[in-house]
């Protein structure tokens, strides 16, 4: 596999605030990393810093020159009051595209619905957003994304505050992605049990382990009691694996 992005040393923060003094760590194409840890620990620090929003004090990260990033935020930093369409929501991602004193044209305007039909959402394009259910909205974010015509799409808390039947359509659709317009994926979460039959490989953030990119075989009940300082078990439902 080829190497498309890969952090050397690199210290991150903001100002005199370090959020982590030195990270090693290397992603693939076609990749599916999950980026586990806790409210606070710097996983969208990662995550900006990987599409290079964020670039490092100390040391390198060095990306394939042929990456192209569709970025989903988290949908609360979205919602509006405004009356968009999800058609629109997902037209504003084009303007990165095209430029910003440019009007769309017949091309952009097939990628926007090839993007709301790819994720499931063509009978929603002249709804207003904020009238969906946060399922939808989160299926919008990543049709904005994909507007983008990225391959490698960066996901930051996809599932927060949804209901377990959504959180588990949202991650089926993420895999579909990965698998069927072989995107590389990088998401992060909270919560390990959301992911870990989805993505391929993980990273924790837990100050007392190596930053390090551990891949799903490594994932043990063993291995995780160890990261997370507390009794773990593993039981497979249905072929799913369950965290208790």
């Amino acid at each position: 596999m080829r190497k498309i992005v890969e952090f050397r040393n690199a210290k991150l923060g903001y100002g005199k605030l370090a959020v982590f003094d030195s990270l090693n760590f290397e992603i693939f194409e076609g990749d599916f990393l999950g980026i586990v840890g806790p409210n606070g620990s710097g996983k969208t620090t990662i995550l900006r810093s990987i599409m290079g929003l964020l670039k490092p004090q100390a040391g390198q990260i060095i990306r394939d020159k042929n990456l192209r990033f569709g970025y989903c935020m988290q949908r609360q930093l979205i919602d509006t009051l405004f009356p968009f369409t999800v058609f629109e929501i997902v037209m504003m991602a084009r303007t990165k595209v095209i430029g910003r004193l440019r009007m769309p044209g017949r091309i952009d305007k097939l990628k926007v619905l090839e993007a709301i039909e790819i994720t499931g959402i063509k009978e929603l394009a002249s709804e207003h957003f904020y009238n969906l259910s946060g399922g939808q909205k989160q299926r919008t974010i990543i049709a904005r994304a994909l507007a983008m015509e990225p391959n490698f799409l960066i996901l930051d808390e996809p599932t927060v505050d949804l209901d377990v039947k959504a959180k588990r359509e949202i991650l089926k659709l993420i895999k579909s992605l990965h698998i069927n317009q072989k995107l590389t994926i990088a998401l992060v979460t909270h919560e390990l049990n959301e992911v870990i039959n989805y993505a391929q490989k993980f990273m924790f953030l837990n100050e007392e382990i190596p930053y390090k990119i551990f891949e799903k075989s490594e994932l043990t009940a063993e291995s995780l009691s160890k990261i997370f300082k507390t009794e773990i078990n593993i039981k497979e439902i249905d072929g799913k694996k369950i965290i208790i």
